[in-house]
């Protein structure tokens, strides 16, 4: 929950900045990472492919918005506002990433330690 919490504030924050940027980007929601403590090996290999189609659906993310940012006008008012919203995008969607990898891998272990 904290999780979606922040992806939603960055995103927030940065759709109320600017109606154009990001306007072609739609950030991936998080899969949900079962327990490892109780889940069974049939969900966590589900939650691994899920966490896989979500890794893809990041670096298409990603890419959308290097191609955002490489399309600001580099003489616009509001040039340096509009990279970082990008940026903070970014940021939020690989902190993210980073922490559905973590409990995945926490689930996994605990899993294995059953």
């Amino acid at each position: 929950m904290i999780r979606f919490s922040k992806t939603l504030i960055a995103c927030t924050l940065a759709l109320g900045l600017s109606s154009n940027a990001l306007a072609q980007c739609n950030a991936p929601a998080a899969p949900i990472i079962p327990d490892g403590n109780v889940a069974s090996e049939d969900e966590l290999v589900a939650a691994q492919r899920a966490y896989k189609a979500f890794e893809k659906k990041f670096f298409d993310y990603r890419d959308c918005l290097t191609a955002e940012e490489a399309a600001i006008d580099p003489v616009a008012a509001n040039f340096q506002e509009q990279k970082a919203i990008i940026n903070a995008a970014d940021n939020a969607a690989f902190e993210e990433l980073n922490q559905v990898a973590n409990e995945f891998n926490s689930a996994v272990k605990a899993f294995k330690s059953k």
